[in-house]
């Protein structure tokens, strides 16, 4: 039988960002069975006119409301209203293809296939930093397949082919198994507040390592490439962000590798080399040394 696809769109206070990707979902030449919006906007004007918005449309929309503003506590509120086969984890600022939700249809038919992550329009890492390496932020002999490495940063191959292999998906857009989320009873890590930083990395990670020890495959596809419509310039991360960045890569080591001692290095020999990185940008390196040395926020 055809599988169905549900689709899970956390937003806040970005209802414009929201219209247009639903549009694009809308032109799909697949309709998703449904579409959930976790919404965590505070402004009342703003929650009526989202409600007003999704009632309108040509595609299922479910409306639910959260109160309290946390990306991974409003992936897991979507969770509970999937009635599909397969869930697209989504930001609310992509666009998608006519054709995505055909690909990943194609794709999901091979029952190996237990997660995809989603590629962004126009992604090039081909400047290929050798103090990427140097600091342990990726790994060479895994350079040609998404991976994790043991200083909690993910990170994506180089070029990607109709099927690449990897260890992690963002949060942006990723497709997993509703049936396989609910055997492994796998859930957003709500220890990971506000708007999470590497809440992806987790939750993807700790799937990918389930799905390879039954064998299944943990893929990226060059034929499911969206737009993701974040700013893409690198922009100088607040004082708040960049404590966020370490303590979540810290607390996400001791989860996934324990007290290996090699793990605590390899996020120290990091965390060294994006000061020293941030140092020669002049992009606010003391915030991060206050970070790394637990100054207080």
């Amino acid at each position: 039988k055809m599988q169905t696809v549900s689709i899970v769109i956390p937003t806040m206070n970005r209802l414009d960002s929201l219209k247009r990707t639903i549009s694009y979902i809308a032109q799909s030449t697949v309709k998703p069975l449904e579409v959930i919006v976790v919404d965590q906007s505070t402004d009342n004007t703003e929650i009526k006119a989202t409600k007003e918005f999704l009632e309108k449309q040509s595609v299922n929309c479910k409306y639910v409301h959260n109160d309290e503003p946390s990306l991974t506590k409003a992936r897991n509120t979507g969770m509970l209203y999937v009635h599909g086969d397969l869930v697209i984890q989504m930001d609310d600022d992509v666009d998608v293809k006519p054709d995505t939700l055909s690909s990943i249809l194609n794709i999901f038919s091979n029952e190996k296939v237990a997660m995809l992550a989603g590629v962004n329009e126009g992604f090039n890492s081909k400047h290929r930093s050798l103090i990427g390496f140097l600091f342990w932020k990726k790994n060479w002999r895994k350079r040609n397949i998404g991976h994790v490495v043991k200083s909690m940063y993910g990170r994506f191959p180089e070029n990607i082919t109709k099927e690449t292999p990897t260890e992690w998906a963002m949060g942006f857009f990723s497709v997993y198994r509703v049936a396989l989320i609910k055997k492994w009873n796998l859930k957003w890590d709500e220890n990971l507040t506000s708007y999470a930083y590497a809440e992806d990395l987790d939750f993807s990670y700790s799937y990918f390592k389930k799905a390879q020890k039954e064998g299944l495959k943990c893929i990226m596809s060059s034929l499911v490439i969206v737009k993701h419509n974040v700013t893409q310039e690198w922009r100088i991360p607040s004082r708040k962000h960049t404590y966020m960045i370490i303590n979540n890569r810290h607390y996400l080591r001791k989860k996934h590798f324990g007290n290996s001692p090699l793990s605590r290095i390899a996020v120290c020999w990091a965390d060294w080399g994006e000061y020293l990185r941030r140092l020669l940008k002049n992009e606010a390196a003391k915030d991060w040394k206050d970070a790394m040395t637990g100054n207080p926020l």
